[in-house]
């Protein structure tokens, strides 16, 4: 979440995808329950029509539950790197949404891919947000073991993973709170990081 410090505007007026650029963060604490069935059906729709809508053909998301979770979640906190999310194993999250990218052999055309699965990542916690949904954009994972886990379709390079939950109810003293207001003083304000311009249609 970063913080409105009222610059963000598009001729005079804060957008409803303004609103919830800003009111999106990174939980590592969840509620107990689970997502419900209609939320992760909405989200995936909204992740096709994302792809469908603007011809991305690389990325690859999957939303798992249930022992595949847990086999997931045990993978990507194996190994040294892995080690930095240790309350993976504690969530009360009851979904992790995969993010990958078939990426092609040579360097531009990896990078290209890589960059497609990172914008249908993003609409896809941003759609997350707007359904009730908490999410934690992850990256420092053990991708290799997840991989292997919970192969992604086409043999796919794992790019990053998040859980899909309920938002905690109390933003009381917590450890995700404390990371939160820390980080949240060094961001930029989302002013300098979103260009507020339209994209019509042709």
């Amino acid at each position: 979440m970063s913080k409105y410090d009222g610059t963000l505007q598009l001729r005079g007026e804060v957008t409803p995808l303004m609103k919830l650029l800003l009111q999106r963060r990174s939980c590592r604490r969840y509620a107990e329950g689970s997502a419900g069935e209609a939320q992760i059906e909405a989200l995936s729709a909204a992740i096709r029509r994302f792809q469908e809508r603007v011809g991305f053909a690389a990325p690859r998301l999957a939303i798992v539950e249930g022992e595949r979770m847990r086999e997931v979640a045990r993978a990507a906190m194996s190994g040294v790197i892995g080690k930095i999310n240790p309350w993976l194993a504690f969530t009360h999250a009851r979904h992790l949404l995969l993010c990958g990218a078939l990426c092609p052999p040579d360097p531009a055309g990896r990078a290209r891919a890589i960059k497609q699965a990172a914008m249908t990542m993003q609409v896809a916690v941003l759609a997350a947000t707007e359904l009730g949904l908490a999410t934690c954009w992850m990256a420092g994972i053990n991708h290799e073991r997840v991989e292997g886990a919970f192969p992604l379709e086409g043999g796919a390079e794992l790019i990053a993973i998040s859980p899909l939950g309920l938002p905690p109810e109390k933003r009381g003293l917590s450890w995700d709170n404390l990371v939160f207001h820390m980080t949240s003083k060094r961001r930029k304000p989302l002013a300098e990081l979103v260009r507020a311009e339209r994209w019509e249609e042709r």
